[in-house]
């Protein structure tokens, strides 16, 4: 059972992670209107505590927001721990 939980939680995060991935290359690439609402909706529940950190710490920057790359790495170093819990 708890080898389950685990893959689970790490397909979880591995799909967090194509979705925040859809959304950096959308604001580096303008898709579009419509598409640029549905990835601020399926972003926006992860990313807003991230930016609340960002912006209250040392890494706040004006021109750029790095909420989402900081994201994109806590999500990658959460996937690799699943990953090592499962080969245990």
């Amino acid at each position: 059972m708890y080898h389950y939980i685990v893959y689970c939680l790490g397909i979880f995060f591995v799909v967090l992670e194509c979705i925040v991935l859809f959304y950096v290359l959308q604001t580096i690439i303008n898709m579009g209107g419509r598409v640029r609402k549905v990835a601020l909706f399926l972003v926006a529940p992860i990313l807003q505590p991230m930016q609340s950190l960002v912006r209250h710490s040392i890494m706040n920057t004006f021109s750029m927001d790095l909420s989402p790359y900081f994201l994109m790495i806590i999500l990658f170093y959460l996937e690799r721990l699943c990953n090592y819990l499962l080969s245990l």
